[in-house]
């Protein structure tokens, strides 16, 4: 399955998670298929990476470029792409969220794409964003999302046609793309897709013929996606240089599918099954509705709620104040044996976002910076409760907050310990700080979960491995 590196040594499957939530359900994909699989919270150091190369089928970076200027992302994204490289990786995947929400000024797709063309060479940049299994398809270039029981164009989706970040007000992703690069795209069709292997290839050398950077694959299916799948794995195996993916989880679990049929799969040794605990730590910083339904659901279960007044959390002058008030008051519910959930939100229309967003406003702060600094109080808090309160297990809500904070705490790496019956997956960390070595993490997206997925976490019966 892999090829041998510069360094002599088998090479993995390498991605970067735009977000860390999302970096997770592709690390997910791979897992659940039988690969070896770990996940750093940034890109290794030597020494990381020889403790544990030899024993892996796939090596992820956990990153935040989703949150980030175009300005700031070629210092996030190269020091990983550059690994990649002097892995001798044939195959990498740039990870982003089946939604394709990005800006020409936050997460810029495009943005990433030319730092890939830097580092990689010129090459021609396939793109998988549909994810069938989870309600994301892409028909003739146009995006498509599950919202309720019914499929909508992404730029009349309820939720993302008005993310507060990077709202989606364009379906056709090559349009979509073209705000943020000047690269030329194709589109290989589902007319493709559904003909032969033949028609496949043909169709693949007459679109790079053209020399178009950017190729995006229609997917309607899941057998769309295993065709895709084993097309581009096999390319990257007969290929002088890496085929370099801009991915959803949906090719993840597609290429592990592909791989596990091949017999290239050994299961990791190292699974342990979840227990039943008696308390759980949720830090939320997600305003979608479906999150504000869970915290709803968990307040009504008996757990301890702490609003976060974002007003003061974003005010120098008190901010370090917010943060010993609620360390104290997490240690105090924990310790009584209350569950807790801390939220920076209840939904989109909480007032708590038009005083965040008039703070901001005030200090002139971007987007990325306001993550940071509730990335930053997460860990603080999320520390104190496991080294003084011997907390197992704690979530993470928020693709953004989520990958601040898992920058900030004691741990360089984790991996897949099970995968949530109504959504989410659970996380074993890795850390030379034995209070965090194992701690069990579950990062979930705002959307992500069915409303008890708070509550049902603390269940063994809860998880699947």
């Amino acid at each position: 399955m892999n090829v041998e590196s510069s360094t002599g040594k088998a090479s993995p499957i390498c991605f970067y998670g735009d977000d860390f939530t999302g970096a997770t359900a592709h690390l997910a994909g791979f897992h659940d298929a039988g690969l070896r699989a770990l996940m750093f919270l940034n890109t290794p150091t030597a020494s990381e990476i020889e403790k544990n190369l030899n024993s892996l089928d796939v090596l992820g970076v956990a990153g935040i470029g989703r949150s980030l200027s175009p300005q700031h992302m070629a210092k996030e994204l190269l020091p990983a792409f550059q690994l990649f490289r002097s892995l001798g990786a044939q195959n990498i995947h740039y990870k982003v969220c089946s939604t394709f929400d990005s800006s020409p000024s936050v997460g810029s797709i495009g943005k990433a794409i030319e730092l890939a063309l830097e580092t990689f060479g010129r090459c021609h940049i396939p793109i998988v964003i549909s994810c069938p299994g989870f309600g994301r398809y892409v028909v003739f270039g146009n995006l498509f999302a599950r919202y309720g029981s019914e499929v909508v164009r992404i730029d009349r989706h309820p939720t993302m046609a008005f993310h507060p970040a990077t709202p989606m007000n364009e379906a056709d992703m090559r349009r979509h793309l073209a705000q943020q690069t000047s690269l030329t795209s194709h589109l290989v069709d589902l007319r493709i897709l559904q003909g032969t292997d033949e028609a496949l290839n043909e169709a693949w050398e007459d679109t790079i013929s053209e020399d178009p950077a950017v190729v995006f694959f229609d997917t309607q299916t899941e057998s769309d996606l295993d065709r895709i799948a084993s097309f581009l794995w096999n390319k990257s195996q007969l290929s002088p240089t890496p085929v370099f993916t801009v991915a959803s989880q949906g090719l993840a679990q597609a290429t592990g599918r592909y791989l596990a049929r091949t017999g290239a799969t050994k299961k990791d040794e190292r699974d342990i099954a979840p227990v039943d605990l008696s308390q759980m730590l949720v830090l939320s910083g997600s305003a979608s509705p479906q999150n504000a339904l869970q915290i709803k659901t968990a307040l009504e279960a008996g757990w301890h709620g702490i609003r976060i007044d974002m007003e003061r959390a974003l005010s120098p002058e008190s901010a370090s104040s917010v943060v010993a008030e609620i360390k104290q008051e997490i240690e105090s519910c924990l310790r009584t044996g209350k569950s807790v959930v801390v939220y920076t939100a209840m939904g989109p229309s909480d007032p708590a976002i038009e005083a965040a967003n008039k703070r901001s406003k005030e200090r002139q702060l971007s987007q990325d910076t306001i993550s940071f600094e509730i990335g930053g109080m997460f860990a603080q808090w999320m520390t104190h409760a496991v080294e003084n309160c011997g907390l197992q297990r704690v979530i993470l809500a928020g693709g953004d907050t989520s990958s601040h904070t898992m920058r900030k705490i004691d741990a360089y790496a984790l991996r897949i310990a099970a995968n949530g019956v109504d959504g989410g997956r659970l996380c074993r960390l890795v850390s030379d700080n034995p209070a965090f070595d194992c701690l069990e993490v579950m990062l979930k997206g705002g959307q992500v979960g069915g409303p008890g997925v708070f509550v049902n976490a603390a269940n063994a019966s809860a998880w699947r491995t």
